[in-house]
């Protein structure tokens, strides 16, 4: 028993002594990274020199509730820096390192509809704060309180450290199979779990379409000019063919019983659903005034996911 025991705390001692520095010096690369595309002074701010660091597993600490949303978009690490100028109110930064820029972008995505900035690769300014998004990178930049210069001390911050950045970085894919025509760009969402799916548009209290962390959606809306309504289309890709086929039956069962084999609905809304299964990916038409313009939009992603 006793070398039973001896053994287990050798195994123990060898993953704690090979594992965890390996941990660490990743983490620690990321800290240096990022605090040095943090500028310790913009023009009369200046870094109070007491940055805070936290990983996915202390992100609670700092963001109570809203690091489970941060979590879903796979972010590293955070780093909170505080800029202070004299007789002026501090100026926070939350620079998050996402590890792609797809999960930057998502991240970026959830929350846009204010005034584009013009800042990194996407950016939404309003009540006071800046979000914006470059490579793998995503901050949000505000004041402790508002004066008649917030918003430009706040931007000036924001646009040194998106210059700090050097590498910019690709959208996510799904984004090529969306048709142009009449897509309102600045409304699109990308997500992985079912609860930010709701957030954007509600579905169910269950997680019929089976969205996970191995899931890649993309919420858009589109705008026609000639009809002035406004149409949603959510595509997702699972990572196997079987899972796609499988949440499609979820979704089609809870969701649109009624439907007929083409899996077209008129909903209480008056307007129409219509969904299809391609390969690994689901495709969902909701609110569109007429069943063709349902189909059409289908058809016409169907179109590009077969010439990927």
């Amino acid at each position: 028993m006793k070398v039973f025991l001896y053994s287990l705390l050798a195994i123990w001692v060898v993953l704690v002594t090979t594992e965890c520095p390996t941990l660490s010096a990743e983490k620690e690369g990321r800290q240096v990274t990022m605090k040095r595309l943090l500028p310790q002074k913009v023009e009369d701010y200046i870094a109070d020199g007491k940055d805070e660091f936290y990983d996915r597993n202390s992100s609670f600490r700092y963001m109570n509730g809203a690091a489970e949303l941060y979590r879903s978009y796979a972010f590293k690490l955070l780093v909170v820096r505080k800029y202070v100028k004299t007789n002026q109110p501090p100026i926070l930064v939350e620079f998050f390192d996402m590890d792609s820029p797809a999960e930057a972008f998502g991240i970026f995505s959830y929350e846009t509809g204010e005034e584009d900035v013009k800042i990194g690769q996407g950016s939404d300014y309003g009540g006071g704060l800046l979000r914006f998004w470059k490579g793998k990178y995503f901050a949000n930049v505000f004041a402790e309180r508002e004066t008649p210069t917030t918003k430009k001390d706040i931007l000036v911050i924001g646009e040194a450290i998106a210059r700090n950045i050097n590498q910019g970085g690709l959208k996510p894919k799904l984004i090529q199979f969306l048709p142009e025509e009449d897509l309102s760009e600045r409304t699109l969402r990308y997500f992985h779990l079912h609860l930010v799916l709701n957030h954007h548009y509600f579905l169910s209290h269950q997680n019929i379409l089976r969205l996970g962390n191995r899931t890649n959606g993309i919420l858009a809306t589109y705008l026609p000019q000639q009809t002035k309504e406004k149409i949603f289309l959510l595509l997702v890709q699972y990572s196997t063919k079987n899972l796609a086929e499988s949440a499609f039956q979820s979704f089609v069962k809870a969701y649109m019983p009624e439907s007929s084999a083409s899996r077209t609905i008129k909903t209480e809304n008056g307007k129409w659903t219509s969904a299809k299964i391609h390969q690994q990916y689901i495709l969902v038409v909701f609110d569109a005034s007429t069943v063709e313009k349902a189909e059409q939009l289908i058809q016409m992603v169907v179109k590009k996911l077969s010439v990927k």
